[in-house]
């Protein structure tokens, strides 16, 4: 137990599995929470895989007494998850997004080291501030709760010096997704246009981010949601209308 530890809920595919590689090379154990572990971690000793289906609340029971039993108590807790079920969307996307959030986070603040910087990172999205017709209105409503969540426990838990962050990312490539949007070059000219920085994100940009809000440089950063979309919310969308127009 004398490395440090992380938690990383969903750290098995896209996103979590990038920021899980972040902790990893700067020498943390890594406890990930999902429904299946991940093959690139077969026999890595850093990590430590418990299986939980965030769908069902009593899976959530005594995971966080369980993850800590083994690895110690923790500096930092990442939540990527969300709903990939094939249930109804609206009770999926509340329970695996908002009510396992609560949990988790409640569930594990009191399993935080007494000293060092600890800190919870949460994955948003920027829609939980705009609207986009490819996501269910349960999806928004999760993000923007996350949001308020994210708020709520940076005043109550930053008191107890548990930092807590979100990131809002733009819809970004991850190794599942890369074929298709190398394949598709009409998607990229889109982001190419779109994006004040000329490209797509990836995983990585919001891996570094969440490493970066789960880390001492960022020490005294508390209670926000990080926008990382290469700057499109700064443009008015007449703009963005008048470009894709040619005018």
């Amino acid at each position: 137990m004398s490395a440090q530890h992380a938690v990383v809920v969903g750290g098995t595919r896209g996103l979590g599995l990038v920021v899980v590689e972040r902790l990893l090379a700067r020498g943390f154990d890594v406890t990930i929470i999902s429904r299946q572990p991940s093959p690139r971690h077969a026999g890595n000793s850093k990590v430590r895989h418990i299986a939980v289906d965030l769908e069902v609340v009593d899976s959530l029971d005594g995971v966080w007494t369980k993850a800590c039993d083994a690895l110690g108590q923790i500096s930092y807790l990442v939540l990527c998850q969300r709903f990939r079920g094939q249930g109804d969307p609206w009770e999926g996307e509340i329970q695996v997004g908002l009510t396992a959030s609560r949990c988790l986070i409640e569930g594990f603040a009191d399993h935080f080291t007494s000293a060092g910087d600890r800190a919870i990172g949460v994955v948003s999205s920027v829609y939980a501030q705009f609207v986009g017709a490819s996501q269910p209105v349960g999806y928004h409503v999760v993000k923007a709760g996350l949001n308020e969540m994210v708020r709520y426990y940076a005043s109550t838990l930053g008191r107890r010096g548990i930092r807590v962050n979100a990131i809002m990312p733009l819809t970004y490539m991850k190794d599942e997704s890369r074929q298709f949007y190398e394949n598709n070059a009409s998607l990229a000219d889109v982001y190419e246009r779109l994006v004040p920085l000329r490209r797509m994100g990836h995983a990585e940009d919001s891996a570094n981010a969440l490493n970066f809000l789960c880390s001492e440089q960022a020490s005294f950063i508390n209670g926000q949601s990080l926008i990382v979309d290469g700057g499109v919310s700064v443009v008015w969308p007449e703009e963005v209308a008048k470009n894709f127009a040619g005018l």
